[in-house]
C-alpha cells in the first residue's frame, strides 16, 4: 500500500477514537509523515522521553512549582523558542523538526511542554487562546504558561492584558479564551495552521492533505468538507470534489457561498459527463 494512503488511513482511525484515547504524539507524527514518509513514532517519542528524563524532579513541590521549573528547563536551558522570523515556515508545525531545531509556533511548543509534563507525572492542558496557544494546570484558573513567549508564567489577568495588547484594546474579552481544549481541538488547530500556510503558498497538494485530515477528525464539519471539495477540484480529483460539494450544498443550501459552489458542481458535472462519453 502507498505510504501516504496508509498514513491517511491510520490518521482516520485515530480520529475516530474517544478524545481521552487520542495520542497527540502519534497524531503529530502522522501529520509530519506526509512530508517525512520515513519518520517513525519512536524517533519523536524518544526525544520527548529524553527531555522528560533530564527535567528537574522537583520532589515535594507543588504543581505550580513543577510547571514553572519545567518551563525554565525547556525554554531557557533547552532553548526551545518561538520562530518569530520564520513564523510561516511549515517546519514549525512538524514535531520532529520542532524537537530538532528547537523552533516552533505556539501550538507545537505547547505540545512539547504538555507531552514532557505528562511524562514527568504533571498533567497539563492546552488552551486555544486567540493568536497564541497556552498551557494550564487542571483546576487552576490563575496559572498559565506561554511557551511562545519564552515560557513565561501568566495569571488570568495577565492573559487578559495580553489579549488587549494583541487587539489594541478593540477586542472583546471572553472568559472562554482560558478554558482547556480537547485533544481533537488541538489537532484541528495544528492542521488549520498548516492548511492556511499551504493555501497562502498556493500549494494545493499539501493543502489538500491537511484538509483531508481535518475532515477525518470531524466528518460532519460541512465547511471542512467544502474546503476539501474545492481543493480536490483544483487538484483534479473531480469525482471526490463533486461528492463533497454536493454534500455541502445539501446541508447548507442557503450558505453565502452556495451559488458559487453550485457553479462548481455544474462545471464538474459537465466535465465528468463529457469524460464518460
Amino acid at each position: 500500500m502507498n505510504a501516504r494512503i496508509l498514513t491517511h488511513a491510520s490518521f482516520t482511525a485515530l480520529g475516530r477514537l474517544p478524545d481521552d484515547q487520542l495520542d497527540l504524539v502519534l497524531a503529530s507524527v502522522l501529520i509530519a509523515q506526509d512530508e517525512y514518509p520515513g519518520l517513525r513514532l519512536s524517533e519523536v517519542a524518544g526525544r520527548l522521553a529524553d527531555l522528560a528524563a533530564r527535567a528537574p524532579a522537583c520532589k515535594g513541590a507543588s504543581p505550580r512549582e513543577k510547571a514553572e521549573a519545567l518551563s525554565v528547563f525547556l525554554f531557557r536551558e533547552e532553548r526551545f523558542r518561538g520562530n518569530e522570523k520564520g513564523y510561516y515556515d511549515p517546519r514549525n508545525s512538524f514535531m520532529n523538526e520542532v524537537l530538532e531545531r528547537r523552533l516552533g509556533i505556539p501550538i507545537t511548543l505547547t505540545l512539547v511542554l504538555l507531552e514532557v509534563a505528562s511524562r514527568c507525572g504533571l498533567p497539563m492542558a492546552g488552551v486555544a487562546f486567540p493568536g497564541r496557544f497556552l498551557a494550564r494546570l487542571p483546576g487552576d484558573d490563575d496559572f498559565f504558561v506561554d511557551p511562545f513567549g519564552g515560557g513565561r508564567i501568566l495569571t488570568a489577568k495577565g492573559c487578559e492584558d495580553m489579549f488587549a495588547d494583541q487587539t489594541e484594546g478593540r477586542g472583546r474579552w471572553m472568559e472562554s479564551y482560558l478554558l482547556p481544549v480537547s485533544r481533537k481541538q488541538t489537532l484541528q488547530r495544528m492542521l488549520r495552521n498548516l492548511k492556511e500556510i499551504y493555501l497562502n503558498r498556493e500549494d494545493v497538494p499539501r493543502c489538500l492533505r491537511a484538509a483531508e485530515k481535518l475532515s477525518a477528525l470531524e466528518p460532519d464539519d460541512l465547511e471542512e468538507l467544502r474546503d476539501r471539495g474545492v481543493l480536490s477540484l483544483h487538484g483534479g480529483a473531480w469525482i471526490r470534489a463533486l461528492s463533497d460539494l454536493e454534500t455541502y450544498l445539501a446541508g447548507r443550501p442557503e450558505a453565502d457561498d452556495a451559488e458559487l459552489i453550485r457553479t462548481h458542481v455544474k462545471v464538474l458535472k459537465q466535465h465528468l459527463g463529457a469524460g464518460a462519453r
